[in-house]
């Protein structure tokens, strides 16, 4: 009898395993995610975007935005962002030429707690901008589960750029607020408001598992601070260790 009680308890521990490598992203919404990469997990999300001022004189395209992560323990997280964008101004009978930046984050993400009532995690990063001003950002993340499918999830944090030897250092409040909806376990839905030192902008996206461990995901959106309005799609991968590849 024991040893039956034994194989039963084996079997459902393998299958709550299987079941937690389940791919979670911080992409397509700006609220970074309140969870880490599984330990040993090696996690990939990348995106492509093009956006536009509101009156049509710039135009621009991130080419790519690449965040990778990995889970050194179980609350733990390392992650390195990478982007590169171009941007031309739309001048009348006048071809001008493209403008491009890149931007290197590297940083953690460290879990608080994680209940079935909610879940809450801190992520810190350093910016380095090569050409420009580096910076920071510390953000507290937060995720509640609602009834029906629906979700909340929200960050609070500051962000900040370094003194240079002609501009001072500045900081600014960063939020976000997104309500989720997933009509199944592989489709979820969003709308979202965030913004930075006192600017308001919204976005809305539709992200779809392909399988446990892959991700395809769709977003648009608007910047008020820039009035810039934007189109993204994105693709993400979860590897574990040992080949675990559902």
């Amino acid at each position: 009898m024991k040893l039956r009680l034994a194989f039963v308890a084996l079997i459902s521990l393998g299958a709550s395993s299987a079941f937690a490598q389940t791919i979670e992203t911080d992409r397509p919404d700006q609220t970074e995610a309140a969870t880490l990469v599984p330990v040993g997990g090696i996690q990939l999300e990348a995106g492509v975007a093009g956006w536009t001022s509101s009156d049509a004189a710039t135009t621009g395209y991130t080419l790519p935005t690449a965040l990778l992560r990995y889970g050194l323990h179980e609350r733990f997280e390392l992650r390195v962002v990478g982007q590169r964008d171009q941007s031309q101004p739309n001048f009348i009978d006048m071809e001008e030429p493209w403008t491009t930046t890149t931007a290197w984050d590297v940083g953690a993400k460290v879990a608080g707690w994680r209940a079935e009532s909610s879940q809450m995690c801190i992520l810190a990063h350093y910016k380095h901008r090569p050409g420009s001003a580096h910076g920071g950002q510390v953000r507290v993340s937060y995720a509640k589960p609602l009834p029906k499918g629906f979700s909340l999830g929200t960050n609070l944090g500051v962000g900040w750029t370094q003194a240079t030897a002609t501009e001072a250092a500045q900081g600014a409040l960063e939020y976000t607020l997104a309500l989720g909806y997933a009509p199944s376990d592989a489709t979820y839905l969003y709308v979202e408001g965030f913004g930075s030192g006192g600017g308001v902008a919204a976005d809305a996206g539709f992200a779809w598992k392909a399988t446990n461990l892959s991700q395809f995901d769709v977003s648009m959106g608007w910047a008020g601070t820039m009035e810039t309005s934007y189109f993204a799609l994105g693709w993400s991968k979860l590897w574990m260790p040992g080949g675990v590849s559902n």
